[in-house]
């Protein structure tokens, strides 16, 4: 389990650091990093797989195919956009609530399979619950002043929908790599290519119906910022942080695995504030403690399953 667990919590590196690289292009719609992004993953992925292309395909169901368009879209496409989106009209603050809500949300959808007792997952649900909630003080004193408006509602709505995005991505994501019938290293290969070809169509749709969003005007060096943090993101963000989670979630339990995903939150904090070479303030060094002792809470729990068992 030891192992699992390293490689959820890099991957939850990973992809904190998913979620503060976008800042590093504002000039760039959302729409048009997302499509970037899963291309060049696809790309990639079709390179890793060409020297077993044959024997991948060979051992592809049709029950296969449909799993990786769902989960193409859910946890790939459709969240990243979300999270973009919900960045842009509620802030980074709110949206950073709410999508620390995810490890909530899979252990509440996925609770009749999660392994685990119901009291022990209550405490941590709460212990991260309001550990997430300390962290954005500011943030909910707003909305209680009446200082949020219509944008940062609609912000607020579409982080919800990208929560249930992710979370029903993780759910159906861990209960096909139990079936054990793919390694992780090839579900990820596979998720890649498939992720490829959604992007690939949606691009299309973004060039014949809205072509004016496209980065056509950037200047040399910001255009090299911008193929940089495409790749980066392609490649580390989505192949290798795919791989590592997968790995994960095909040896951990659900409700445990599920909580793993907090430390993309986390690390994402902790990026922000060497960006702006600043410390955590009280809040936040509360609430990262709090949600610590959620995980540690579960962990510990299953440690003691384990050794009965």
């Amino acid at each position: 389990m030891r192992t699992a667990v390293v490689h959820a919590m890099m991957a939850g590196a990973l992809w904190g650091a998913v979620i503060v690289t976008p800042s590093l292009i504002p000039d760039v719609h959302p729409v048009v990093i997302s499509c970037a992004r899963f291309l060049v993953y696809g790309l990639f992925a079709v390179l890793v797989a060409l020297p077993r292309a044959r024997q991948l395909l060979g051992r592809l169901r049709k029950s296969d195919v449909l799993m990786l368009l769902e989960l193409a879209l859910t946890g790939n496409l459709v969240y990243f956009i979300l999270l973009s989106a919900a960045v842009q009209y509620a802030g980074v603050a709110i949206a950073s609530l709410i999508n620390g809500l995810i490890p909530v949300a899979i252990m509440l959808m996925g609770r009749k399979t999660s392994g685990g007792s119901s009291g022990s997952m209550y405490i941590s649900l709460a212990l991260i619950c309001v550990g997430t909630a300390w962290i954005n003080v500011p943030a909910i004193m707003d909305i209680f002043h009446g200082q949020g408006n219509s944008d940062k509602a609609f912000g607020a709505f579409l982080a919800g929908l990208g929560v249930l995005s992710w979370s029903w991505f993780a759910l159906r994501n861990a209960g096909h790599l139990k079936t054990l019938r793919f390694s992780p290293s090839e579900w990820s290969t596979l998720q890649g290519v498939t992720t490829g070809i959604v992007a690939l169509f949606a691009s299309i749709g973004v060039c014949l119906f809205n072509p004016q969003i496209l980065p056509t005007a950037l200047s040399g060096g910001r255009m090299t910022v911008f193929v940089l943090v495409i790749l980066f993101l392609a490649i580390c963000g989505s192949w290798l942080a795919n791989g590592l989670w997968n790995s994960a979630a095909q040896r951990l339990p659900l409700g445990l695995s599920g909580q793993m995903i907090v430390f993309e939150t986390l690390c994402a904090l902790v990026y922000g504030y060497l960006m702006l070479w600043a410390l955590p303030g009280a809040n936040e060094a509360i609430g990262i403690l709090l949600v610590l002792g959620g995980v540690a809470w579960t962990m510990s729990a299953q440690g003691r399953r384990a050794a009965v068992a």
